[in-house]
């Protein structure tokens, strides 16, 4: 009888994954069960874990609400982690609307769905767009951000303006439209230089750039507006590399400049001695953390969304050589002020919401 109601295939939905592990777990589930058994309209619950080994999904749905559409706002849309989640939203039948100034993105990223999400040319500086864009929506991923560590240095006040304050902007609009919850697109570069690794989320952040300060500030205004009622949660991204990565730029991400420079039959340009080691994470993993941010993490809560393996830059050029299958020629250059010696992720916590790093650095390469 309990696996034929309502109340069971919403539990078995947003519970996957997770067992009982104490009678108490079991009454809360067979109470929910009996309670909205008969029940057709939707209820919201936030939960907290009743033992150490469970963590439970925020939203408690009856099926007639998993069966309506949500609408999803996603900021900077139009860029290379953005057109990723708009695309997989999209095809899900969701409704997506996209919010991107077109700086860096471009609106040719979103061509295969097109006409099945709704494009806003807007700016997160501007309040007033956000407001107009953000209404009605269920959820927000916020992306839209100056994302480079070297412009950021030559940039430093136009990387406040748009990662802190426009941040700011999206809180607000997002907390006005009552927004169900905001996913924040951090990084890992809050770390800096700090010696205690793997990083753990607790690690205490050390910045060393006006990016890395500018995330760090947009990830305590998501903590700040979490007790005034908006639910957030804080992703801290690594190295993030997959198809629809720009290389024409002379800030572009090392996997996809190397990948350029190969192509090209040109050398890799390793700035510093190639030792310094990075967590690659694919784009299509961060999708995966983006869907467990709103359905099962609890708000208020910062996530490294890692791979949990470091790879050296000289390992990286000996994968490339395995991709290209031939010997690449590396060229060394001197080291970056910026640049940081190793980073390394620690994932467990991510883990405990059901993530599972679903494509290796070298698979993630053959696929470029």
């Amino acid at each position: 009888e309990y696996e034929t109601t309502d109340a069971a295939k919403t539990v078995n939905t947003y519970f996957n994954g997770h067992s009982c592990t104490s009678s108490m777990d079991f009454l809360l589930l067979l109470y929910f069960t009996i309670f909205f058994s008969s029940r057709t309209y939707s209820a919201y619950f936030l939960f907290f874990p009743l033992s150490n080994k469970v963590q439970y999904s925020r939203f408690l749905t009856t099926d007639n609400t998993m069966n309506r559409k949500n609408t999803w706002v996603i900021t900077g849309g139009a860029g290379f982690i953005g057109s990723h989640l708009t695309r997989k939203l999209a095809n899900l039948g969701e409704n997506v609307r996209v919010v991107d100034n077109f700086s860096t993105g471009s609106a040719d990223a979103l061509a295969d769905v097109a006409d099945k999400i709704e494009l806003i040319k807007a700016d997160i500086r501007s309040q007033d767009d956000l407001l107009s864009a953000f209404e009605g929506a269920d959820f927000v991923l916020h992306h839209a951000a100056l994302a480079s560590v070297p412009l950021s240095v030559e940039f430093p006040q136009e990387t406040h303006a748009v990662n802190v304050a426009g941040t700011e902007n999206v809180l607000q609009a997002a907390l006005q439209n009552r927004v169900k919850r905001v996913v924040f697109a951090s990084s890992c570069a809050v770390y800096g230089n700090s010696p205690l690794m793997p990083y753990k989320e607790d690690t205490e952040p050390s910045p060393n750039s006006p990016y890395a300060d500018s995330k760090r500030a947009g990830e305590e205004l998501c903590l700040r507006y979490a007790k005034q009622g908006l639910e957030t949660v804080v992703l801290r991204y690594f190295n993030v590399f997959g198809p629809g990565q720009r290389a024409d730029s002379s800030y572009a991400a090392v996997i996809t400049k190397f990948v350029q420079l190969a192509r090209e039959q040109k050398p890799l340009t390793i700035e510093w001695d190639g030792l310094q080691s990075r967590d690659f994470i694919h784009v299509q993993d961060i999708v995966q953390a983006n869907l467990l941010a709103v359905y099962k993490a609890l708000s208020g809560q910062i996530y490294n969304v890692a791979s949990g393996k470091s790879t050296s830059l000289l390992q990286l050029a000996d994968t490339l050589d395995n991709v290209f299958d031939k010997k690449l020629e590396r060229v060394f250059l001197p080291k970056r002020k910026t640049d940081i010696r190793h980073s390394s992720a620690d994932i467990r916590k991510i883990k405990q919401l059901g993530f599972s790093p679903s494509i290796t650095l070298e698979q993630g390469l053959y696929s470029l």
